[in-house]
């Protein structure tokens, strides 16, 4: 299988669950959840999800978040199979992306500063 291929679907399976996330789950546990990033196995069969908070709290509890990613994820699986187009719809594992906390810090710096406006914007 082409690696090609590996990011095509991993992308595919980004957008989708950032949408489902968004629009149709009301978990509180999934609240302002960011998918990061979507790692698939080369045979398609296992997609590593990984995610952050959108903004920084101190008192994130990430079990909580996984936990309701495990709720979650039988009515993932079957809007995944819904909107797209593959063969099998692949288990879907969910990691804390380490990264994103890194972002969300120089994210959360530059909305404290204040990025300077230009002088087109209104």
């Amino acid at each position: 299988m082409s690696s090609r291929r590996t990011k095509q679907v991993g992308s595919s399976i980004m957008e989708t669950l950032a949408e489902v996330l968004l629009r149709e789950v009301s978990d509180p546990r999934l609240q302002n959840i960011v998918i990061t990033d979507v790692q698939m196995s080369a045979d398609l069969k296992v997609a590593r999800v990984y995610f952050t908070k959108s903004s920084v709290e101190e008192d994130w509890n990430e079990k909580e978040s996984l936990q309701g990613f495990k709720q979650a994820h039988p009515f993932l699986k079957r809007m995944l199979g819904k909107r797209l187009a593959l063969r099998s719809v692949p288990e879907l594992r969910f990691e804390r992306d380490t990264h994103g906390t890194e972002l969300n810090r120089i994210l959360n710096l530059i909305e404290t500063e204040g990025a300077p406006r230009s002088s087109t914007e209104e």
